[in-house]
């Protein structure tokens, strides 16, 4: 989980003058920029700018946001300056702030937030002195991400618990956040399990994704499509393909028999859901009780 590097930065006061913090998530870029906001982030704003390339009331010419960030800072050893959708920036201002990078002040931090991966935009030698990191999560990380989000909301979840919120709500990160801030809303003092999820995520549904995977494990052919009728009117089909493929990944990590054939199946699927196909996870059903 890269972005643990990104948390070790932070524990340590952001040790580098600059930061080029790339992700394909956006969820994880906000996280990262109200990490920073946190410590760094005064009550009067003297020293924490953020500027989104984005949008057109942050739009000042980079060689201002490069005067901020020379101007000693008021009150305080440090400067910070965050950049948000640097990657939308024009060649000839990413020309601007590459002289930057290559001779950034002692008193400032800049941090650069890019969405999208593996970014490129200056050159090797102004890269040396900057610290490029990637924001991810990986599949097999996300419930070890889930357990350490709860704990900061004070929210204690068994292993079952994080399985099932995965299985109803998806991977998107954005909504599992969010459905652990409406878990500190209602439990904070014990230990949540299932049976405590069913009430409040996803509330009114008589039966989720997590159902429907226990049903597959058994084979279960009616059951499989008698639950698949009631979670597909509350779920889209994205979401739904989301907690197979979440399940099915780490069931299959390794060489087990089968497992390619199964990640095939998956992997046709997401293709013609985005092809808008229809009955597509009816015909992955079908398929996945045969394997």
């Amino acid at each position: 989980m890269s972005i643990k590097q990104f948390q070790t930065e932070l524990s340590k006061g952001m040790p580098s003058p600059v930061y080029l913090l790339y992700s394909s998530d956006d969820f994880l870029l906000y996280e990262a920029l109200a990490s920073l906001k946190g410590p760094y982030s005064d009550a009067a704003g003297f020293n924490f700018e953020v500027f989104d390339v984005k949008s057109s009331d942050d739009v000042i010419p980079v060689e201002q946001i490069v005067d901020i960030l020379n101007t000693m800072p008021f009150l305080s050893s440090r400067k910070v300056v965050v950049i948000h959708n640097v990657q939308k920036l024009a060649k000839k201002d990413v020309q601007k702030l590459e002289a930057y990078v290559q001779n950034p002040a002692d008193t400032a931090l800049l941090v650069m937030l890019y969405s999208g991966t593996a970014p490129k935009l200056f050159a090797a030698a102004a890269s040396g002195g900057m610290k490029t990191i990637a924001l991810t999560v990986q599949e097999r990380e996300l419930p070890q991400w889930i357990k350490e989000k709860a704990r900061q909301k004070k929210v204690s979840l068994t292993d079952n618990a994080v399985e099932y919120l995965i299985a109803v709500t998806g991977t998107d990160l954005g909504l599992l956040s969010a459905e652990i801030e409406k878990l500190a809303c209602f439990i904070n003092d014990r230990v949540i399990d299932v049976d405590d999820l069913r009430s409040i995520v996803y509330s009114g549904a008589e039966y989720s994704a997590f159902d429907l995977i226990d049903a597959l494990k058994r084979k279960d052919a009616g059951e499989v499509f008698r639950i698949f009728e009631s979670v597909a009117k509350n779920q889209e089909p994205q979401m739904l393909l989301g907690a197979l493929n979440y399940h099915y990944g780490r069931q299959l990590s390794g060489p087990q028999k089968g497992a390619a054939g199964t990640i095939r199946l998956l992997h046709e699927a997401d293709i013609a859901i985005k092809s808008s196909h229809r009955y597509v996870i009816e015909e992955l059903l079908v398929k996945l009780l045969k394997k």
